[in-house]
Formats: structure tokens, C-alpha cells, sequence
């Protein structure tokens, strides 16, 4: 009977798991994944991980109850029950929110996730190429041509530059001979890094011509790098190499796109916009069409023109003109396919996108019904915000002066024998004077601007008083209270539009308070309790993980 019992209990298992595949397996092995019904809604612990890590912020603790996890699905489907995704500024957040985390997606998925980090071999050629050789060098640069000439001449005769330069009456020569350093060839101009491209350590080149002058460099040393220095420069060699790759693979995709969606460029109509204009009857021909986005020619003009005037192309040259004109077009290409695409893929319905979208449509939907059923009903006039300024002044004033002296130190074996003079009644002014050799301040100062713990010691103190040693950390403080100036009232005026937003968001809370306390009665709520607790016990653990790392 066990053996037929055991062949049972795996059958009803095998025509369960067949049957009921998912949810069955789960009720089988006591692991139920449904958190809670709210409705028709069926809700599982995936679906409260969803919500919470969309919801939750730094350090937020993990909640009591699924209470306003709950509440949230009722105010969404109160909000659905209006059809309030049909809204016209929902739909427009919506879809915006969508085609941005779409395009990031879609830019992830074609282009981050197939780079891949060089190699030390491959970093160490673009090192040699474009960050090496390093020179240390003199530089000596003269104004004529003449003189440039019997600078030459010396030193074909033998010279050093130094020697040269001086004999020719070149005043400052010691200052301009002053070592450079080592210094990559890129930091050198290109006119100069070209005459010094094969030339080993301790040559001198020249004379080069350079802007308004002669150049003669005299090559001290010259390193075609080194590990030390390589080290120093390989993170942004993979950078650049990641960027090369990132540029290359957008190409890729965009050139991919561009024929997916049937992109066409009118390129006799192109070459008739200049920096000058286009003729006037081309103004609304379609230069541009990607799928069923056209771009007229005045539009593409007046692109044109508003990227040369971000670029700094005020004059509108026409090479300018024509570069920009091109990039214009290839960027809205690029745009608009990679656009179309990652709209075109419903990134919005799988993993990792769809639950972050889900919350974020819920959200708008939420606050949608806030603004349609709550907001038209708080109302806050004059008169409210007048009665809640007299009914609270105790939050609309602020403390007066005190006039008072305030001795500071941090020697504590002196602190503890002061305030035992203190005590035996000894003169506050005369006994601070150790601490206070050139006498003691009495200053007058707003309550407000004092120490936090003079302040909470002052409030306790009668005119005349002096406190005891008053411990701050390593600080300790004496304080003489002289005279106190009463409570000073903020003007209404100044406060008005604070209390204002006060009394719309009190206002607010009660009344969506209110609207959750009847979505409540009239909806079937069902919580697994233990389904909760084992979540909860979960989601909190996972979070002593993150707080440790």
C-alpha cells in the first residue's frame, strides 16, 4: 500500500504539474506566490519586489504590513475604472518616459552589451601611438629671419644652442633654455611635433618656422614610453577604445535602420539649401522622410542655423554651413530610426524594462486620478490661512535677543575647578578669568543663532543666572544670562503663501486618506499572511546585504 500510495502521489503530481504548471508546483511544495487579491487582482511577491524597488527610497525601512502596497493597487484601479490612461497629458509623460528608457535599452542591448575591453596589447599600441614619444627639451625661439640664420650657422660650426643663442644677442636666453620637462608630442603644436619625429635624444632641430617666429629645439631627452607611464594612461585608453567601438556599432545599427524603415534623402533638394537660403518654392518639399516622419527643407534650414549658432558659427560660413547641414541630417537619421526601433521592439513588456514601466504608468495614472477626483476639492482661502496663522504661534516665531557671555574651553581640569568656584558663588567674570585673560565678551545675539547646547540651557535660565559646565564633545561652556528679549512674531504676510501650501497638503492627505478608507469598504481585500512575513523577513535581510557593502 506505501509503494501504490508513493505512485499515486507522484502521478498527481506529473498530471498537476501538466495541468497547472506554475502556481500548482508552488501550492505543492507549500512556497504560495500570491501575496495578496485586491479585486480581480491577483498579486505575487514578485509583483511587491516590483513595486518596492520602484518605491522605496534610501534607506527606507521595509514596511509593517503590504498596506500601501495595496492601497496603490486600489487607487490604480480606481483610476482605470475612469479610464484615465486616456488622457491626453498621461498618454504624452507615458510615452515619453517610454521612449527614452526604450532607446536606452535599445542602445544597451545593440551597442554597450557588444563592446568588449581591449587587450593590453591592443591598449599598448594606441600608447605608442598617440601618447608617445615624451620629450624634455630647450626651446629657443628668435623673431628674424637673419638672426634665425646665424644661429644655424654656429651651430653647424660646433656650437651648443646655448652658446648659440647667446652670441647672436639673444637677451633671455637662460629662461628660454629651461628644461621642459617630459612632455607627450601631442602637447607640442603640430608644426613643431612634425620637424621633431625622427630625431633621437640630443639633436637639435631648426629653425622651424612658427607663427611669427624661428624655433630651434634642442632634444635633451626622448622616451617612447614606459610601464610606469603606460599604467598611468590606460584607463582613458580604454575609454576611447570603448568610444571608437560604441561610435562604430551605432553606425552600424543606424545604417541597418535607416533601410528597415526606408530612409530617402532628396539630395538635389539638400544641395540647394546654403548658408544663403534655398529657393523660395522648395520651402515645403519633403527633403527628409524616415517611415512617415518628412522634414520640409525650411525645417532642415532652420536646424541648420540654430546648430551653427550653438556651435559658436555666428558668420555662417559656407564650408560651416555645408559640415553642419550634414551632421543636421545624419543626427536626425540616427534619431529618429534608433527611435522608431526601440518603440518598434515593446521593451515595455519584458524583463528588465516592463516592471519599471509598469510602476511608472501606475503612477501617472495615480496621479492623474488625484488631480481629477482631489485637487478640485481643496480649497484654501484667506480667511483659513489667517485662522491657522493665529491658531499656531508657537510655528511663526522665532526667538528674541539674549543678551549674554559665553566662556568656551577644552581643558578639562580647569573647566572642573572653575565651576566649583562657581558654585561656592565666586563672581562669574572673575573666576572666567583664566580661562578668559583678556576679559570676558557680553554680546547680545538672536536665540536662534546660539549653539544648540547653550541655547537649550538658556531657555531654563532666569536673568542673572549662571549655568553650570555645560559639555559639548571635548568642549566645555560657561554661560551668564543678563537679559532676555521676548518672542518675536513672524509677519503674517511673510508666511501666508507657506501656510497656504501647508493647508492644501494637509488638506490633500485627509482627502486621499479618505478616498483609500472607501476604495477599501467596497473592494475585496485577501492577504497571505504567511507569504507576507517570509517576504518581509526577505526584503530585509536583502537589505543588511546592501548596508554592508
Amino acid at each position: 500500500m506505501q509503494t501504490l500510495g508513493r505512485k499515486a502521489s507522484v502521478f498527481l503530481v506529473l498530471v498537476v504539474s501538466l495541468v497547472f504548471p506554475g502556481a500548482a508546483l508552488a501550492f505543492l511544495w507549500g512556497d504560495a506566490q500570491e501575496l495578496v487579491s485586491v479585486n480581480d487582482a491577483r498579486l505575487t511577491t514578485e509583483d511587491y519586489r516590483d513595486w518596492w524597488r520602484e518605491w522605496q527610497e534610501k534607506e527606507m525601512p521595509v514596511a509593517e504590513t503590504p498596506d500601501e502596497f495595496v492601497d496603490w493597487m486600489l487607487l490604480f484601479q480606481e483610476a482605470q475604472a475612469m479610464q484615465l490612461d486616456q488622457s491626453p497629458e498621461f498618454q504624452k509623460k507615458v510615452g515619453i518616459f517610454l521612449k527614452v528608457r526604450a532607446l536606452m535599452q535599445l542602445k544597451q542591448e545593440e551597442v554597450g552589451a557588444k563592446t568588449r575591453i581591449p587587450d593590453d596589447k591592443a591598449l599598448w599600441e594606441a600608447y605608442r601611438k598617440g601618447y608617445t614619444p615624451l620629450y624634455n627639451l630647450h626651446m629657443v625661439a628668435v623673431d628674424a629671419e637673419e638672426q634665425a640664420g646665424e644661429i644655424r650657422r654656429l651651430l653647424d660650426a660646433g656650437k651648443s644652442l646655448a652658446d648659440a643663442a647667446k652670441e647672436t644677442g639673444l637677451s633671455g636666453a637662460d629662461e628660454e633654455l629651461a628644461q621642459s620637462g617630459l612632455m607627450r608630442a601631442s602637447k607640442i603644436p603640430e608644426t613643431l611635433r612634425e620637424a621633431l619625429v625622427d630625431v633621437p635624444a640630443k639633436s637639435i632641430v631648426g629653425p622651424v618656422s612658427f607663427g611669427h617666429s624661428w624655433y630651434f629645439l634642442e632634444v635633451l631627452e626622448r622616451s617612447d614610453g614606459s610601464e610606469e607611464d603606460f599604467a598611468k594612461v590606460k584607463n582613458d585608453l580604454i575609454r576611447q577604445d570603448l568610444k571608437v567601438q560604441e561610435n562604430e556599432l551605432t553606425r552600424q545599427l543606424t545604417e541597418v535602420l535607416a533601410k528597415k524603415y526606408q530612409v530617402t534623402v532628396d539630395e538635389e533638394l539638400l544641395g540647394r539649401i546654403t548658408a544663403e537660403g534655398f529657393p523660395k518654392e522648395d520651402g515645403e518639399k519633403s527633403v527628409l522622410r524616415v517611415g512617415n516622419t518628412v522634414v520640409s527643407v525650411d525645417a532642415l534650414h532652420q536646424a541648420t542655423l540654430k546648430e551653427l549658432e550653438m556651435r559658436g558659427g555666428a558668420h555662417r560660413k559656407s564650408l560651416d554651413f555645408e559640415g553642419t547641414k550634414q551632421r543636421v541630417v545624419a543626427d536626425a537619421v540616427a534619431q529618429t530610426v534608433t527611435g522608431l526601433e526601440a518603440l518598434d521592439r515593446h521593451y515595455e513588456n519584458q524583463p528588465p524594462l516592463k516592471a519599471t514601466y509598469d510602476f511608472y504608468r501606475q503612477h501617472r495614472m495615480i496621479k492623474e486620478l488625484e488631480k481629477t477626483v482631489l485637487e478640485p476639492g481643496i480649497k484654501v482661502d484667506e480667511k483659513d490661512a489667517k485662522a491657522y496663522y493665529a491658531a499656531h504661534p508657537e510655528l511663526f516665531s522665532r526667538g528674541g535677543l539674549v543678551e549674554l557671555s559665553v566662556v568656551q574651553t577644552n581643558e578639562a581640569k580647569l573647566a572642573k575647578q572653575v565651576e566649583e568656584q562657581l558654585k561656592a558663588g565666586g563672581d562669574f567674570f572673575k573666576v572666567m578669568q583664566p580661562l578668559s585673560p583678556a576679559g570676558v565678551e557680553v554680546r547680545r545675539t538672536p536665540l536662534d543663532h546660539l549653539h544648540p547646547t547653550i541655547r537649550q540651557a538658556v531657555a531654563t535660565m532666569a536673568p542673572g543666572q549662571v549655568s553650570g559646565a555645560l559639555k559639548d564633545g571635548e568642549n566645555v561652556y560657561f554661560v551668564k544670562l543678563i537679559r532676555t528679549d521676548e518672542t518675536e512674531s513672524i509677519p503674517y504676510e511673510k508666511v501666508a503663501e507657506d501656510i497656504r501650501t501647508r493647508l492644501r497638503e494637509e488638506r490633500f492627505a485627509a482627502a486621499k486618506s479618505e478616498l483609500v478608507k472607501t476604495l477599501r469598504d467596497r473592494s475585496a481585500i485577501k492577504v497571505n499572511q504567511r507569504a507576507w512575513e517570509n517576504l518581509r523577513k526577505s526584503l530585509i535581510k536583502e537589505g543588511e546585504g546592501k548596508d554592508e557593502k
